[in-house]
């Protein structure tokens, strides 16, 4: 990761003369990254430090937006078949599945405020029941702060260089608002599944075959 690091930062006048190539092939890094689960914000700061605040918040706009879709349709498609039949006798599991497909684009919004790996998310979310266009749209909403603060502080140059490099920079007051946003909006987010799967739960007609007695 450093190693890609440090090649994009010092790229940045061969992601310029690509033009739209450039930015297509920029895009395409950031969505490679999701596909294996790697840090985002480092990609996205430099980003900015490359491309500017406008073209860099559109290049890493496009790039977590597509590699969101894609992680959510390789989960759906390959893997949740397989899950969905090993776990097709649980009654549990079926009704907060459908519960959660109901009310998802929510729980989406709510976690992306959440220090949760980005890549892993969208993973997580091809699991469930939710349909592809709310998670996808949601997502797409709510990404937009993050984005723009990372993609701006590469921008200024000598803060974002700083943060590619990890050299113990101290954290932008922003950060630290991000920081509790995303805690609070942990609790919510949990507070509401746990609402939701108690909710499915009561649903049921009679006691679950493998309810504690």
């Amino acid at each position: 990761m450093s190693t890609l690091l440090h090649w994009l930062s010092s790229s940045q006048q061969y992601f310029m003369e690509l033009g739209w190539m450039g930015i297509l092939l920029y895009a395409g890094i950031i969505v490679l990254a999701q596909m294996f689960i790697a840090p985002l914000s480092p990609i996205a700061i430099t980003g900015g430090l490359i491309f500017g605040l406008q073209r860099g918040f559109l290049i890493v706009t496009l790039g977590t937006g597509v590699g969101a879709a894609l992680n959510f349709l390789i989960a759906r498609y390959v893997a949740r078949g397989p899950v969905a039949r090993r776990l097709q006798k649980s009654d549990r599991f079926r009704l907060i599945d459908n519960a959660i497909g109901e009310a998802g684009w929510k729980i989406v919004a709510l976690l992306r405020f959440c220090p949760i790996p980005f890549g892993f998310a969208n993973y997580c979310y091809g699991l469930t029941a939710i349909r592809f266009w709310p998670y996808f749209l949601a997502t797409l909403v709510a990404i937009i702060p993050g984005n723009f603060f990372f993609t701006w502080m590469g921008a200024t140059a000598q803060e974002g260089l700083l943060a590619v490099a990890g050299a113990g920079r101290p954290r932008h007051p922003v950060e630290y608002v991000l920081m509790v946003v995303g805690l609070v909006a942990s609790f919510i987010a949990l507070t509401y599944i746990t609402r939701l799967a108690k909710a499915a739960i009561a649903k049921a007609d009679g006691p679950l075959p493998f309810a504690q007695p």
